[in-house]
Protein backbone atom coordinates (compact mmCIF):
# COMPACT_ATOMS: atom_id res chain seq x y z
CA UNK A 1 0.00 0.00 0.00
CA UNK A 2 1.08 3.24 -0.71
CA UNK A 3 0.16 6.16 1.51
CA UNK A 4 1.07 7.98 4.57
CA UNK A 5 -0.39 6.21 7.66
CA UNK A 6 1.42 3.19 8.64
CA UNK A 7 1.30 0.33 10.98
CA UNK A 8 3.23 -2.71 11.10
CA UNK A 9 1.25 -6.44 10.89
CA UNK A 10 3.00 -8.77 10.09
CA UNK A 11 1.40 -11.87 8.12
CA UNK A 12 1.96 -15.69 8.29
CA UNK A 13 1.33 -16.35 4.70
CA UNK A 14 2.10 -14.82 1.78
CA UNK A 15 -0.67 -12.72 0.89
CA UNK A 16 -1.48 -13.16 -2.60
CA UNK A 17 -0.61 -16.32 -5.01
CA UNK A 18 2.88 -16.43 -5.82
CA UNK A 19 2.27 -15.31 -9.52
CA UNK A 20 0.72 -12.18 -8.71
CA UNK A 21 3.92 -10.44 -7.80
CA UNK A 22 4.95 -10.93 -11.72
CA UNK A 23 1.30 -9.80 -12.23
CA UNK A 24 1.85 -6.66 -10.65
CA UNK A 25 5.06 -5.66 -12.17
CA UNK A 26 3.81 -6.78 -16.07
CA UNK A 27 4.52 -3.59 -17.27
CA UNK A 28 7.85 -3.47 -16.51
CA UNK A 29 9.50 -7.45 -17.47
CA UNK A 30 11.98 -7.12 -19.48
CA UNK A 31 12.31 -3.55 -19.75
CA UNK A 32 15.12 -1.21 -18.81
CA UNK A 33 14.52 0.73 -15.04
CA UNK A 34 16.65 3.29 -14.64
CA UNK A 35 17.10 4.77 -11.01
CA UNK A 36 19.78 8.09 -11.74
CA UNK A 37 20.98 7.92 -8.18
CA UNK A 38 21.56 4.71 -8.19
CA UNK A 39 20.92 2.22 -5.13
CA UNK A 40 22.06 3.07 -1.84
CA UNK A 41 25.95 2.38 -1.45
CA UNK A 42 25.90 1.62 -5.26
CA UNK A 43 25.53 5.19 -7.02
CA UNK A 44 26.95 3.51 -10.04
CA UNK A 45 24.84 1.16 -10.24
CA UNK A 46 21.46 2.87 -12.41
CA UNK A 47 20.35 0.41 -15.22
CA UNK A 48 18.57 -2.29 -14.76
CA UNK A 49 16.08 -5.00 -15.93
CA UNK A 50 13.33 -6.90 -13.75
CA UNK A 51 12.87 -10.49 -14.78
CA UNK A 52 10.81 -13.25 -13.21
CA UNK A 53 12.66 -15.74 -10.88
CA UNK A 54 13.17 -18.63 -12.21
CA UNK A 55 12.70 -21.44 -9.57
CA UNK A 56 12.78 -24.31 -12.13
CA UNK A 57 10.29 -27.49 -13.15
CA UNK A 58 7.02 -24.88 -13.69
CA UNK A 59 7.32 -23.60 -9.74
CA UNK A 60 5.73 -20.31 -9.50
CA UNK A 61 7.53 -18.13 -6.81
CA UNK A 62 6.64 -14.88 -5.35
CA UNK A 63 10.16 -13.34 -5.94
CA UNK A 64 11.16 -11.35 -9.45
CA UNK A 65 14.91 -10.33 -10.43
CA UNK A 66 16.76 -6.96 -10.62
CA UNK A 67 19.54 -7.67 -13.16
CA UNK A 68 21.98 -4.53 -12.89
CA UNK A 69 22.98 -3.59 -16.11
CA UNK A 70 26.11 -1.80 -14.93
CA UNK A 71 27.49 -3.88 -12.50
CA UNK A 72 26.77 -7.45 -13.31
CA UNK A 73 24.40 -7.68 -9.66
CA UNK A 74 21.44 -9.18 -9.36
CA UNK A 75 18.72 -8.74 -6.46
CA UNK A 76 16.40 -10.59 -5.72
CA UNK A 77 13.07 -8.55 -4.73
CA UNK A 78 9.56 -8.88 -4.04
CA UNK A 79 6.31 -7.18 -3.80
CA UNK A 80 5.54 -5.74 0.05
CA UNK A 81 1.80 -6.91 -0.74
CA UNK A 82 3.18 -10.39 -0.82
CA UNK A 83 4.90 -9.21 2.94
CA UNK A 84 3.10 -7.63 5.01
CA UNK A 85 -0.47 -6.61 5.33
CA UNK A 86 -0.96 -2.94 5.05
CA UNK A 87 3.31 -1.73 3.90
CA UNK A 88 3.32 2.10 3.54
CA UNK A 89 5.09 4.36 1.77
CA UNK A 90 5.32 8.27 1.87
CA UNK A 91 4.01 9.01 -1.13
CA UNK A 92 4.55 13.03 -2.11
CA UNK A 93 3.96 15.00 -5.18
CA UNK A 94 7.62 15.45 -5.35
CA UNK A 95 7.89 11.49 -5.98
CA UNK A 96 5.43 11.31 -8.18
CA UNK A 97 6.78 14.10 -10.34
CA UNK A 98 10.68 12.66 -9.47
CA UNK A 99 9.18 9.30 -11.12
CA UNK A 100 6.95 10.78 -14.00
CA UNK A 101 4.23 9.54 -13.08
CA UNK A 102 0.96 11.05 -11.88
CA UNK A 103 -0.40 8.95 -9.48
CA UNK A 104 0.40 6.20 -6.77
CA UNK A 105 -1.33 3.74 -8.62
CA UNK A 106 1.19 3.94 -11.09
CA UNK A 107 3.99 3.13 -9.31
CA UNK A 108 5.11 -0.60 -8.28
CA UNK A 109 7.23 -0.68 -4.78
CA UNK A 110 9.27 -3.61 -4.65
CA UNK A 111 11.54 -4.92 -1.18
CA UNK A 112 15.05 -6.34 -1.81
CA UNK A 113 15.28 -9.86 -0.17
CA UNK A 114 18.33 -10.79 1.19
CA UNK A 115 18.78 -14.77 1.13
CA UNK A 116 20.37 -16.52 3.76
CA UNK A 117 21.17 -20.29 4.05
CA UNK A 118 18.24 -21.38 6.18
CA UNK A 119 14.69 -20.75 4.89
CA UNK A 120 13.51 -19.06 8.49
CA UNK A 121 16.87 -16.67 8.41
CA UNK A 122 16.02 -14.98 4.95
CA UNK A 123 14.72 -11.42 5.65
CA UNK A 124 13.64 -8.70 3.47
CA UNK A 125 14.48 -4.54 3.43
CA UNK A 126 11.55 -3.05 5.15
CA UNK A 127 13.37 0.27 5.57
CA UNK A 128 14.71 0.60 1.85
CA UNK A 129 12.13 -0.10 -0.84
CA UNK A 130 12.49 0.76 -4.51
CA UNK A 131 9.78 2.31 -6.27
CA UNK A 132 9.44 2.57 -9.87
CA UNK A 133 7.10 4.34 -12.29
CA UNK A 134 5.75 1.65 -14.00
CA UNK A 135 4.79 3.80 -17.24
CA UNK A 136 7.98 5.60 -16.93
CA UNK A 137 10.43 3.09 -15.48
CA UNK A 138 12.45 5.30 -13.63
CA UNK A 139 13.09 4.26 -9.93
CA UNK A 140 14.24 5.44 -6.86
CA UNK A 141 15.03 3.85 -3.34
CA UNK A 142 13.50 5.35 -0.64
CA UNK A 143 14.63 5.33 3.31
CA UNK A 144 11.43 5.03 5.56
CA UNK A 145 13.18 4.96 9.24
CA UNK A 146 9.71 3.30 10.54
CA UNK A 147 10.25 0.30 9.26
CA UNK A 148 13.36 -2.34 10.20
CA UNK A 149 15.95 -3.11 8.10
CA UNK A 150 15.67 -6.63 8.49
CA UNK A 151 11.85 -8.22 8.67
CA UNK A 152 11.48 -11.97 8.55
CA UNK A 153 10.07 -13.23 5.13
CA UNK A 154 8.99 -16.27 7.14
CA UNK A 155 7.11 -15.05 9.95
CA UNK A 156 5.94 -17.73 12.57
Amino acid sequence: MLSNSCEIKPVTALVAEPSTAADLARGLLDREVTFPAGLLGLPDCQRFTLGQFDAGADNPTPFLVLNSRDQGLSFLVIHPDLVMQDYCLPVTSELLARLGVGSERQLLPLLLVTVRERVEEITVNLQGPLVIGIDTAIGVQLVVEEYPLRYPLVVK
